[in-house]
């Protein structure tokens, strides 16, 4: 699918103020594999993302930047960074040096979106997902346990219904209080004692189909973390979610959170 973005007409209110050179940098990478953190690669998905993001940066004027590899990942480097989209990663993306150039970033104010996947990166090595880089874990406050199981609709592909548990702060309420998602997969979790901090943006109506998940299930959710401010959402699985309209303007207020520019 290569419907731009314009003619679904996927706008801040806005953004010529609001997003004019916001830097934003998206990590288009997987890591490297480890018995601690496996790769998994959502490589449609991701495939789709790279062009949707691209379309996105022109239309709401961001400085825009994406890589697939972590060499930007210094203190030098990520200084000239705002937000950076973690999207759909998975194994080990950083090593020591990395991870202590952005810890010191997200301490200094950076904002971090992260779709989906994100949370399979630097995984745990057991049940109890001690994490194989504990910052990343409490950042998020969860990392990915298993994927979803045997419902009446199937594990994966089905539409579900998604519930906004409140209008986020940002330049644009244009999402409705409910609206479809067209195509899931839902993750079990392995929960950080952070998550309790965590503001909850988005439920799923996900028990119908996994009666082994909540009946109030958190999708989406943000936080303020060590400096920084962290917006995470479990949508994003397929390619064809990222050329749905509500989901685009679902990543566009995440952004504009994480960015603090409201």
């Amino acid at each position: 699918m290569n419907t731009p973005l314009l003619a679904i007409a996927i706008t801040l209110s806005t953004a010529t103020s609001i997003f004019a050179d916001l830097r934003v940098h998206r990590i288009d990478e997987l890591g490297d594999h480890s018995p601690s953190s496996p790769r998994f690669d959502h490589t449609e998905a991701r495939a789709e993302a790279k062009i949707v993001f691209a379309e996105l940066a022109k239309e709401q004027g961001w400085n825009f930047t994406q890589s697939s590899d972590s060499e930007r990942f210094t203190v030098e480097g990520l200084r000239d960074i705002d937000v950076i989209v973690f999207d759909n990663n998975s194994g080990i993306l950083f090593d020591e040096s990395e991870k202590r150039a952005f810890e010191q970033w997200v301490r200094a104010g950076g904002g971090v979106v992260g779709i989906h996947g994100a949370t399979h990166a630097h995984k745990g090595i057991d049940e109890n997902n001690q994490a194989e880089w504990p910052f990343w874990y409490s950042m998020w406050g969860v990392l990915h346990k298993t994927g979803p199981k045997q419902g009446p609709k199937g594990r994966r592909g089905y539409a579900d219904s998604i519930v906004m548990t409140e209008k986020l702060d940002t330049v644009s309420s244009a999402l409705p209080l409910k609206w479809p998602f067209e195509m899931v997969e839902w993750y079990f979790w392995n929960y950080h004692a952070s998550f309790s901090n965590t503001r909850t943006i988005a439920v799923a109506e996900a028990k119908t189909n996994q009666p082994l998940l909540p009946a109030y299930y958190p999708v989406t959710w943000s936080h303020e973390y060590e400096g920084g401010r962290i917006w995470y959402t479990n949508m994003g699985h397929y390619a064809e979610n990222f050329r749905q309209p509500e989901f685009i303007q679902h990543l566009l207020q995440g952004i504009a959170w994480a960015s603090d520019r409201r």
